[in-house]
């Protein structure tokens, strides 16, 4: 089996003001901690689709581990973001069986997640395995081969949630605790930083 993480970095965080993928957290930034923990689970390719940040990502992204893929049509949406990851992914990976997508405002995604979303795919063999929280299914979501092609249909910012709504017979879900915490917002940033400190008081 071929797997492949994509990490989704390419917007301009209008909300946020600023690049909030690399906003301190912990010891490091979001976006530092996201790849190290993809890094842990040794998928076959990592990849980080930027756009609006890309030359202040690349700055301090320094790692070989991962392929920096710039998409300057950006402004499209997310959608646009996905198909340019995807082309250069199984370009480099042309066997790739499941493709893993990753938003990088997700602070709490860590390993454990990850492979509770490729164990629940080979326990039911079902095409697409979601994260779920606050009652509904997203990110990070796991789809297999079967589903790229409709990954290149998607149009405007609009990511896998449309293929997920087309699709409810072949979804398994993970619960995906702290999932519902992204970072779009200074006030979220507040929140995230108050929880932060309340873990290391316990």
């Amino acid at each position: 089996m071929k797997w492949g993480v994509m990490i989704l970095a390419a917007g301009e965080a209008t909300r946020m003001g600023k690049a909030k993928m690399l906003l301190p957290f912990k010891k490091t930034t979001i976006l530092a901690h996201l790849i190290e923990e993809i890094t842990l689970v040794e998928p076959n390719i990592i990849q980080l689709v930027t756009g609006y940040y890309h030359d202040l990502i690349q700055a301090q992204i320094s790692t070989d581990k991962v392929d920096i893929i710039q998409n300057p049509h950006y402004s499209l949406g997310m959608s646009s973001s996905i198909q340019v990851g995807l082309t250069a992914m199984i370009k480099a990976c042309p066997d790739l069986d499941f493709l893993v997508i990753v938003v990088s405002d997700q602070p709490y995604l860590n390993q454990s997640i990850l492979l509770r979303l490729l164990t629940k795919q080979q326990q039911t063999a079902k095409g697409i395995i979601a994260s779920s929280y606050n009652g509904i299914k997203g990110t990070p979501v796991l789809l297999s081969s079967a589903y790229f092609s409709h990954l290149y249909n998607l149009t405007g910012d609009k990511g896998a949630r449309v293929i997920l709504q087309q699709f409810p017979d072949d979804i398994a879900t993970i619960e995906f605790e702290n999932g519902a915490l992204d970072i779009d917002t200074p006030e979220d940033y507040e929140l995230l930083c108050k929880k932060i400190n309340e873990e290391d008081v316990d």
